[in-house]
């Protein structure tokens, strides 16, 4: 399917989802300039607060983009609005790059986006997709005064010995990504050679959408924005929430996340959300084959969340 039909075939529901304008800025963290953007909500009618926050982190070589469909769904969800917030860690999307990355640094810059957008107080609810997820968990143990809640969506759960495992054999968690970067003449080709990690079926209108927002033109051509060394560099093991994080884990039947691993991660944890969902026929990236069923499922997690808040049973 060509791009243009892609977006012919897209469904209302996400051409207005998409066409809903974020305010995008950026911060300076440590150095590097983060690019984030932000879905507003309206303040609390009766008490005048402002609507609670959630982060949306994405994967490795992904974009803030890969929430456009679902931010402003859940930034003016009927039950509870939301102002919400995607980011481009550094080394992704539109934030600089650095020298080096780790879960933590991208940790830091999830708490000073969140700050810098107004949204973090002790109800900072972090969602995060793949190495999205981990980033969340890092950090909810970095600031667990600040995060209360993480939904972590298909995430490969790395512990000591798996990351000894893959350094003994000269390999990353994304060693599938080249190591040098390719220039080409025009988007149009550069889309031609578009390729997930994990490769997977998706929705066309979907995939055509983060592709476009997944490269940049410079002085040699268009290129893919993400730092390509960025993989070697994570050799940190997944740290475990703390118990004051309650924990939701959403995987896809076919994804990459270790269903074992995932039980344990929820396994004895008190309060709303505890629990993992398995999107049926889902692969790993969820917001591309199953949006809607995600959006559903991150729903309830939240739904859950704010009746834990207001002492609704």
């Amino acid at each position: 399917m060509t791009s243009s039909s892609a977006a012919t075939d897209a469904p209302a529901w996400f051409t207005d989802a998409v066409a809903t304008t974020p305010h995008l800025a950026t911060v300076t963290v440590d150095g590097a300039a983060v690019a984030y953007r932000t879905w507003d909500a309206p303040d609390d009618p009766v008490s005048g607060q402002p609507a609670p926050g959630v982060m949306l982190v994405h994967g490795g070589a992904a974009h803030a983009g890969w929430w456009d469909h679902l931010g402003p769904q859940l930034a003016q969800d009927p039950a509870q609005p939301r102002r919400v917030v995607a980011y481009d860690l550094s080394g992704h999307g539109d934030s600089e790059w650095r020298d080096g990355y780790t879960y933590a640094q991208w940790a830091v810059e999830l708490v000073a986006v969140a700050r810098d957008a107004g949204i973090v107080d002790d109800r900072l609810i972090v969602i995060g997709h793949s190495m999205g997820g981990i980033v969340s968990m890092f950090a909810s143990v970095l600031y667990p005064d600040v995060v209360n809640q993480i939904i972590v969506v298909d995430s490969q759960l790395f512990d000591a010995a798996d990351i000894a495992k893959m350094m003994a054999h000269g390999v990353s968690a994304d060693n599938a990504i080249p190591k040098t970067n390719r220039h080409y003449g025009s988007l149009e080709e550069a889309l031609t050679r578009y390729r997930l990690l994990p490769e997977q079926e998706t929705l066309p209108y979907v995939r055509d959408y983060v592709a476009r927002g997944s490269a940049v033109l410079v002085e040699d051509g268009w290129r893919w924005k993400f730092d390509r060394a960025f993989p070697t560099m994570l050799t940190d093991p997944v740290p475990t929430p703390p118990p004051t994080c309650a924990v939701t884990v959403i995987r896809g039947e076919h994804g990459i996340m270790n269903p074992d691993k995932a039980e344990a991660l929820v396994d004895g944890r008190a309060g709303p959300g505890a629990r993992v969902v398995t999107l049926t026929g889902a692969g790993h990236h969820v917001m591309l084959d199953r949006p809607l069923e995600l959006l559903a499922e991150l729903r309830t997690a939240l739904d859950e969340h704010s009746r834990r808040e207001h002492g609704r049973p």
